[in-house]
């Protein structure tokens, strides 16, 4: 057996008992009264946040370049304001900047 499925199977068993640990241990508080009521709910509640967040990486977006120019116009932007929007040129700018301060010894 190779060194990675080793572990691999050790983290995955180490995983298998905290989830088993976690789930006899919330039956065993709930007669321990609000406690147990509010660990629930805030699990529950990261779990709400949790599947939210994973069904909007699945769904479909909607880009600047799907809108027509009559909905760019409401929002006030033209087809050739959209590529200086791009996630790219702000990183690129942040990274400008901090070589601007690097340069005059900032930072």
């Amino acid at each position: 057996m190779s060194a990675k499925s080793a572990v691999d199977q050790a983290l995955s068993a180490r995983l298998k008992a905290s989830a088993a640990a976690l789930d006899n241990a919330l039956p065993d508080k709930d007669a321990a009264g609000p406690a147990a009521a509010s660990t629930r709910s805030i699990l529950g509640l990261i779990r709400q946040y949790w599947l939210a967040f994973q069904q909007r990486r699945q769904s479909p977006r909607l880009s600047l370049q799907d809108l027509s120019d009559r909905e760019l116009m409401d929002i006030g932007l033209t087809r050739g304001e959209i590529d200086h929007l791009t996630p790219q040129r702000s990183i690129d700018a942040l990274r400008d900047s901090t070589r601007y301060l690097l340069s005059r010894g900032g930072m």
